[in-house]
C-alpha cells in the first residue's frame, strides 16, 4: 500500500478545515438561534467530528483522484509519442517522408523562400556487400548526421526512402548560392569512419538541389532536384561534379 501524498495530504486537510469550520457555524448559529448551552462534549463532538469523517473520505477520494490525473498525463504523454514515432523515421530520427511533403508544402503555401535538397549514398548495396548491412546502416546514419549537422535546427530533414533524402533549408535565394554540398559530402564521410572505427572507407554522396518558390509542391521540387543530383553523380563518377 502506497503512503498518500504531499498533495493528497495537503487537499485532504484543507477539505477537513473547510468542513469542520462549516459544522462550527452552523452549529453555533443553531445554538444561538434556539438559545441552547453546549457543553464540552458536545463542543468536542463538533469539532472532531467533520476530521472524523472528512480524513479518511478526502485521503480515499484525492489519492483515486491523483492517481486518474497521472494515468491522463501518461496517456498523454503516450499519446505524443505515438504521434513522434509516426512522424519520424526508427532508424535516423529523421521525419518520414509523408511528414516532410506535408510539412515543406505548408511552408511553400506560405511562400518561405529556401533550397530543396535531394541525397542518396553512393553505392550502398556494395557497402552492404562488403562491409555488412550493419555498416550499410551505419552509412545511413551517418548522412542523417551530416545533414542534421550542416543545416541546422531550422530545416527540414528526412529520409523519404532505403538510402534517400531530402531536406529543405529556409533561406533567402543570396545565401542559396553558398550552400556548401561538398561539406556536407565530408562530415558524412568523416562520421561513417568514426562510427566505423576505421579511416580507410569512403562513404559518397551524390547531392541535387533546386531553389524554390512559392507555390512549389513537393513532386516538382523531387523532380528538378533528381534530375541535378542525377548529372551530379554521373559527373562525380567521370571526375568533377556538376554544380547544381
Amino acid at each position: 500500500m502506497h503512503w498518500p501524498s504531499r498533495l493528497v495530504w495537503r487537499r485532504t486537510a484543507i477539505v477537513a478545515i473547510c468542513a469542520g469550520a462549516v459544522s462550527m457555524s452552523i452549529s453555533t448559529g443553531v445554538r444561538m438561534a434556539i438559545g441552547a448551552e453546549a457543553d464540552t462534549v458536545t463542543v468536542l463532538v463538533r469539532i472532531t467530528l467533520p476530521f472524523l469523517i472528512a480524513v479518511p473520505l478526502g485521503l480515499f477520494w484525492f489519492t483515486r483522484l491523483e492517481r486518474l490525473e497521472a494515468s491522463y498525463q501518461q496517456l498523454l504523454a503516450d499519446a505524443a509519442e505515438l504521434a513522434r514515432r509516426a512522424s519520424v523515421d526508427p532508424l535516423t530520427g529523421l521525419l518520414n517522408r509523408r511528414s516532410f511533403i506535408e510539412q515543406f508544402n505548408l511552408s511553400q503555401n506560405h511562400g518561405i523562400a529556401g533550397i530543396f535538397i535531394l541525397a542518396d549514398v553512393d553505392d550502398l548495396k556494395l557497402i552492404n556487400d562488403e562491409l555488412g548491412h550493419l555498416a550499410g546502416d551505419e552509412a545511413i546514419v551517418a548522412v542523417a548526421e551530416a545533414l542534421r549537422g550542416r543545416l541546422g535546427d531550422k530545416a527540414l530533414i528526412a529520409r523519404i526512402g532505403g538510402d534517400e533524402f531530402c531536406a529543405f533549408s529556409p533561406c533567402s535565394h543570396d545565401s542559396a548560392r553558398d550552400f556548401d554540398i561538398d561539406a556536407i559530402s565530408e562530415a558524412a564521410t568523416s562520421i561513417f569512419r568514426s562510427r566505423l572505427g576505421d579511416d580507410t572507407v569512403d562513404l559518397g554522396i551524390s547531392i541535387g538541389t533546386v531553389r524554390t518558390s512559392k507555390g512549389l509542391e513537393f513532386t516538382d521540387a523531387i523532380a528538378a532536384s533528381d534530375a541535378n543530383l542525377y548529372r551530379n553523380k554521373a559527373a562525380r563518377k567521370g571526375s568533377q561534379p556538376v554544380s547544381s
